[in-house]
């Protein structure tokens, strides 16, 4: 996750240095950005392929398959053919076995960021579904609040009277001593 925000700040710096026309800052900064993608690669390589070893079952992996489709459909043949494909499927199923959607999980790991400067967005992805499968699960009662419609939600329950009944008056205060 550091190497990520490194890359990320790298980068920045480095359109900010292309806009002033700072070339020497701009060779830099590509330097460093190749040296921190070499550092990212050798560092994420060994979880990315411990991850894909424990690839879910084939009916689970169709099934992700759909629903890459579904969610991202303009790379979603481009996330297929990552190499780490694998790795997000199992990132995904993780997700599952602690209560966390899968379908909604992949969602909101797409709307982090845009996907279409990644050049492996199956990595991309299966960073973030992690990092978002480590936060608790919601509970069912939430899960089934978010689900109806927002009309339900700002309708508050009112207590009401049966007819003819007194509405009940407080007893008056006493002034302190």
């Amino acid at each position: 996750m550091l190497l990520d925000v490194a890359l990320l700040v790298i980068i920045a710096a480095a359109r900010w240095h292309q806009l002033r026309h700072h070339d020497q800052q701009v060779a830099a900064a590509n330097r460093t950005l190749l040296d921190l993608r070499t550092a990212y690669e050798q560092a994420a390589a060994a979880p990315l392929a411990a991850l894909a070893r424990r690839k879910p079952l084939a009916e689970t992996v169709d099934q992700l398959t759909r629903q890459i489709w579904e969610t991202v459909p303009a790379h979603a043949q481009q996330i297929l053919d990552d190499p780490a494909w694998d790795a997000l499927a199992t990132a995904l199923t993780e997700a599952e076995s602690v209560g966390h959607n899968s379908a909604i999980v992949l969602q909101q790991a797409i709307h982090q960021r845009p996907l279409n400067d990644a050049r492996h967005p199956a990595e991309v992805l299966t960073w973030r579904i992690r990092r978002l499968g480590e936060r608790r699960a919601p509970s069912a009662r939430s899960v089934a609040a978010q689900a109806r419609p927002a009309v339900d939600r700002s309708v508050q329950p009112t207590h009401t009277s049966p007819a003819g009944a007194v509405p009940e008056t407080p007893a008056p205060r006493r002034p302190r001593r």
